[in-house]
């Protein structure tokens, strides 16, 4: 004999006053889970999209970011000397040193934040298939002028055409604006490799990013670095790069997520517990019916459950509707590893619902435990008699 599954989400549009409140208690609960998974997913994603799998970057061994990185200039002509990098049509490496640097700039809202620049070159801009300067024109070798990404445009001063930012006590015009597809790219600021060098007066580069002839030479290339004494420098593919720097600040806004939900998931569990107790409590003549006609203790138990679930997972749905106008939205946080602000948006993503969702079903079943035990134990007799 089937679960009566009619009858027991019936008994849910019957009480609806008690049902949309503990629907509501769950989706709030939800929605602010999704809110804090939404910023996580977004931030990941703006990493995890950035740099191709084919193009190189290599730093100082131990390294584990390009702020932390020096190579001296030898070291970065034997690197672009490899045989795995790809050639231009002169014959020069498909390759480019360059410099990474945190500066500190004032927001247009006031206060301030760690802004990454970058010394590069022409040939860094053509490494990076996808990024482009969508307004103006890239910056001219060996002149004081930079290029900005497109998210700091509305968050950092100076960042706009005709502006100028100040690097290392040095006012750089501003003559053209970059755009990554909302990439890691989109909040640098980039300059002459060279000129920027000068300006914070180094002479070692931070990384060089090189195209490779083929992107399965990685591993075997990493060995040859770590043979090789006098290189002291490590490699991976630019993708996996950025996937890394996304690593520690996405796991914990991820925990942050699960354990303010969790704390707000309490009363969440008490309303559906308590939604369903006052609905047993009505309901003892039709639960005694149900075991007079041959319905087993075991259907009763899974019938309340299955209540329990429609609850959790209606107000799973809610949260995730009530959360979903901030996909898109644009924010920044700062990186963890390099320190400085990283623009992206909010992403509510497939695996983000359903993650929700998931939770959203543990919380409607944990808060149908206790009403299912205590209906599934009637007997029927007492039950018929209430």
């Amino acid at each position: 004999m089937p679960v009566p599954v009619r009858y027991h989400l019936r008994s849910l549009l019957v009480r609806r006053t008690a049902t949309g409140l503990t629907v509501l208690a769950i989706a709030f609960t939800v929605a602010n889970l999704v809110l804090i998974l939404a910023l996580a997913r977004g931030f990941e994603l703006s990493l995890s999209d950035t740099g191709r799998v084919d193009n190189a970057v290599f730093l100082r061994k131990g390294s584990t970011s390009e702020g932390e990185s020096i190579l001296a200039r030898d070291q970065a002509s034997l690197l672009m000397a490899r045989p795995e990098i790809a050639k231009e049509p002169d014959g020069r490496p498909f390759a480019t040193g360059e410099m990474y640097a945190a500066v500190n700039l004032p927001r247009t809202t006031g206060g301030s934040t760690n802004v990454s620049v970058r010394g590069t070159s022409e040939t860094g801009l053509r490494l990076r298939v996808g990024v482009r300067v969508g307004e103006g024109r890239m910056f001219r070798p060996g002149i004081e002028e930079v290029v900005v990404g497109r998210a700091l445009l509305d968050r950092v001063k100076g960042c706009r055409m005709g502006g100028a930012v100040e690097v290392a006590g040095r006012s750089f015009p501003v003559v053209g604006v970059l755009d990554s597809g909302g990439g890691a790219f989109d909040s640098e600021i980039w300059g002459d490799v060279e000129v920027v060098l000068g300006v914070f007066h180094r002479e070692a580069y931070s990384t060089v990013t090189a195209r490779l002839t083929d992107a399965s030479a990685i591993p075997a290339m990493s060995k040859d670095l770590t043979a090789d004494p006098r290189l002291e420098t490590k490699v991976l593919s630019e993708r996996d790069y950025f996937r890394q720097q996304s690593g520690v600040l996405g796991a914990v806004l991820r925990g942050t997520a699960y354990f303010l939900a969790s704390i707000m998931a309490v009363g969440a569990v008490f309303g559906a517990t308590n939604t369903l107790l006052a609905s047993l409590a009505g309901r003892s003549r039709e639960i005694g019916t149900l075991l007079a006609l041959g319905y087993r203790p075991w259907h009763v138990l899974a019938g309340f459950l299955l209540e329990a679930l429609a609850l959790g997972i209606t107000g799973g749905v809610v949260g995730v509707l009530l959360a979903l106008p901030v996909n898109g939205m644009a924010t920044g946080t700062t990186n963890w590893n390099t320190f400085t602000e990283q623009a992206f948006r909010f992403a509510v993503t497939p695996d983000v619902a359903v993650s929700a969702l998931v939770f959203a079903a543990f919380v409607g079943a944990a808060g149908g435990i206790l009403p299912a035990l205590r209906a599934a134990g009637l007997p029927p007799t007492e039950a018929l008699r209430a």
